[in-house]
């Protein structure tokens, strides 16, 4: 009875926490997350489930903003930098975005500067 829910839970956060940040290597907050912010209703109940994690610009943002107020900041998720990305529509979209960068998985703008680097 507790072993099945703290194994989906562990897999949820750790799959979670990899489609938000791998491969990203901007230097702000919205280049350096995928966030996600779902429309329809099972994308509405994946969110709340994490607690609302999937705006994660906006929970990078304004750490410590308790996680119902965060869709109410998801405007701020909207590209203001060349290098952002708008937020996906779906885990699934981010997840197809992750698995294009599972070549070479950076995490973090310190890999910016080795790539100008001859």
């Amino acid at each position: 009875m507790y072993l099945l829910p703290a194994y989906l839970a562990g897999n949820l956060q750790s799959w979670r926490k990899y489609i938000e940040h791998v491969g990203m290597t901007g230097s702000t907050v919205n280049s350096s997350t995928r966030s996600i912010v779902a429309d329809d209703w099972p994308g509405r109940i994946v969110a709340f489930t994490l607690l609302h994690e999937p705006f994660h610009g906006v929970h990078h943002l304004h750490v410590g903003l308790p996680h119902a107020e965060l869709p109410g900041l998801a405007s701020e998720l909207q590209p203001a930098a060349p290098d952002e990305r708008p937020p996906f529509a779906s885990y699934r979209h981010a997840m197809l975005d992750l698995m294009r960068s599972l070549a070479n998985p950076r995490v973090g703008a310190q890999w910016r500067a080795s790539e100008i680097r001859p």
